[in-house]
Formats: C-alpha cells, sequence, structure tokens
C-alpha cells in the first residue's frame, strides 16, 4: 500500500472528518484521491479534497516528523500566531496530533512560481507585503508583554544563535581550506581566501547598523515556492501568503529583502545588466511601505541592505554554496557571492584585498 493510500485510511479512522465539519460548518468528507506533493525526513505535504453537499475545497495537508527543531518554528507559527498573522499566512482548518506526528490541515494556496513570466516589476507586487509583515511585527521582541514573546521562536541576537553563527563560521573557514586544495575552484577561491580568513578571523561581518535598524518577525526563506496568491493577473500589490516558516525568527528586516531581490538577481543572468536599478526599485518600495506604517530608517536603506547581504551571505550563504559543491552539487551563487562579498566588503571596509 502506497503512502497516500494509507493516509487516506489513516483519516477514516479517525475523527478528522467530523473536525474538519465543524471547522467548515458543513458536513465533509476527504476524497481518497490524495496526492503527495513533497516528502522529506522532516515533513511530507499532501493535496487533497474535502467533498461537501454542494462543493469540493481542495486543501493541504503537512504532516510533521516528530522531534524536529524546525517543525517546532513552523508549527509554533500555525498553532500561536494565527489570529495575529492572518494576513500573512494560509488559513488553518485543524491541527491534529497523530501518534509522533502533528497533522496540519490549511488552505490550499497556489505558489506564484511557475503561474507568470515572472519580471522585476512582480517584485513591487510582493515586496509591499514583505513590509506589513515586518511593520506588524516591528520592535515588538523588544516588548516582554505582547504575546510574540510567548510564541518562542529563535532570535538572532540571542546567545543561542550567535552559538551557531561561529559553528557555521568554523565550517567555511574550513570549506575554505579544502577550497584551496581543490582543482576546481582554487582558481575561484585563491584570489579571496586571505580577505575570507580575515574577515572570518576577525568576525568583521556582523553590523550594529542592522541591529539598530529594526527587527521584527522574518520569513527567513522568501522564494518564489514560499510566496503564494490567490491572483497573479492583476497590477497592484498582491493579496499574499507566506508558507514554509521553517527559517522564521525574531531578526533585522533586512534579511528578508536580500533572499527575496538579491538571490533572484544572482540566478537571473538575464536581469544583471540592470541589477542596480532593480535593487533600487525593490528598495524603493519596500521603503515606501514602511514609511506608510510610521517607520523609518536612520541609516541609508542601500547601504542596511549591503550590510544584510553580506552579513547573511558570510554566514550561511557562502557555507551553503561550498557544501553544496563538496557534495557533488551545483554551487551556482558562489561566484556571484563571491563578487559581491569582494565589493560591498570593499565599500563597506571589511574586504581587504
Amino acid at each position: 500500500m502506497d503512502q497516500s493510500k494509507r493516509l487516506a485510511e489513516q483519516i477514516k479512522q479517525t475523527t478528522i472528518e467530523s473536525k474538519l465539519t465543524s471547522s467548515f460548518n458543513e458536513e465533509v468528507i476527504v476524497d481518497s484521491s490524495i496526492t503527495c506533493l513533497k516528502s522529506t525526513s522532516r515533513s511530507s505535504i499532501y493535496s487533497m479534497t474535502l467533498v461537501g453537499k454542494q462543493r469540493s475545497i481542495p486543501i493541504i495537508l503537512k504532516v510533521y516528523s516528530h522531534a524536529k527543531y524546525k517543525n517546532e518554528v513552523e508549527l509554533a507559527i500555525y498553532r500561536q500566531a494565527q489570529d495575529y498573522l492572518a494576513d500573512f499566512l494560509p488559513q488553518v482548518y485543524l491541527i491534529h496530533k497523530q501518534g509522533d506526528e502533528t497533522w496540519v490541515f490549511m488552505e490550499f494556496v497556489q505558489q506564484v512560481r511557475g503561474r507568470t513570466s515572472f519580471s522585476p516589476s512582480h517584485l513591487d507586487y510582493i515586496i509591499p507585503a514583505v513590509a506589513q509583515l515586518h511593520a506588524h511585527t516591528y520592535q515588538l521582541s523588544q516588548d516582554s508583554s505582547h504575546h510574540l514573546s510567548s510564541w518562542n521562536l529563535p532570535v538572532y541576537y540571542s546567545a543561542t544563535m550567535a552559538k551557531e553563527r561561529r559553528k557555521y563560521s568554523k565550517k567555511t573557514v574550513s570549506f575554505i581550506e579544502r577550497s584551496l586544495q581543490d582543482d576546481q575552484l582554487i582558481s575561484l577561491l585563491a584570489p579571496h581566501a586571505d580577505s575570507l580568513l580575515t574577515i572570518y578571523k576577525k568576525e568583521l561581518f556582523m553590523f550594529d547598523e542592522l541591529c539598530h535598524g529594526g527587527v521584527a518577525l522574518t520569513h527567513g526563506d522568501l522564494h518564489m515556492q514560499n510566496i503564494c496568491t490567490h491572483d497573479v493577473s492583476k497590477k497592484e500589490p498582491w493579496d499574499i501568503q507566506f508558507i514554509d516558516w521553517e527559517a522564521a525568527k525574531i531578526g533585522p528586516v533586512w534579511f528578508d529583502m536580500v533572499v527575496l531581490v538579491e538571490l533572484l538577481l544572482g540566478f537571473r543572468k538575464d536581469w544583471q545588466a540592470d541589477a542596480d536599478a532593480i535593487r533600487k526599485q525593490c528598495i524603493d518600495t519596500y521603503v515606501k511601505e514602511m514609511n506608510s506604517h510610521g517607520i523609518t530608517f536612520q541609516t541609508d536603506p542601500l547601504k542596511l541592505y549591503k550590510m544584510a547581504y553580506l552579513q547573511r551571505t558570510l554566514e550561511k550563504g557562502l557555507h551553503t554554496q561550498l557544501r553544496r559543491i563538496f557534495d557533488g552539487r551545483k554551487g551556482e551563487l558562489l561566484p556571484y557571492h563571491l563578487e559581491k562579498i569582494s565589493t560591498w566588503g570593499k565599500e563597506l571596509g571589511i574586504y581587504q584585498a
């Protein structure tokens, strides 16, 4: 029996259908045709249909494995923040414990990816929602009386995450040193190795301005597979739902922007000739929306953006690309990262050629 059929039988043996009936205020049953969209050791995602008397309702079931830390982060969002963040999440219909697993039945929302020929102008329809998310929780982590503190989300400036950053730095240094012994990588890494090793040794990639520039709830992984909307044809800001919150944390708001914008620029070589203009437009759109919520930045936003890119890339981005290469996969962004670390690092005084 395959996984989907087994799941359908499990659902029939529980009270799930009656609970979903209560959630929808109409009698529904789960159609036995269930499709597995994705499965990893951490979680599995299924699409299914609820059948009512007069309509069929597509929904998503996400099954979380037991005792996975990143699962707990996303579950905290769905369990404790659903009402407060309703404008930014798919609707959750039911959270059900099934043995060691947690099953979350939620609204089916369509990812942006693959639904339109994506151009830089589409970022103007997404970024306002990113700014609204940040504005909604801006600086609240400093207010112990606010219920955000009860969500138990990772905090970027905590001792725990500082320890994690040091661990990644050591691994990245090891990868850089290993690259200098690799025939395929030495020509790419050698021009940057001394500067990079100095940056890691002196921890030059932590910018105080990012902390002072504001912290909020950040998604942490804003690529097109994690950004959903009902209608991509509108020529105005879209209604956005964010999914896959496992990297969420309370941290500098500019990290979300560099993941959304700069990583796209890295992958989309056809955009790179216009990168400065695209970057400026995206930053202007973000700042304008934040300003509309009464939030201003004392440091030049473009400088904050570059700091966020350097800090995030030197913390994890470089490590990710090198690890992928040594695992026998592609590290497509490695040349882009090295060029930007060199250029912006010199500009901001941390990269010495």
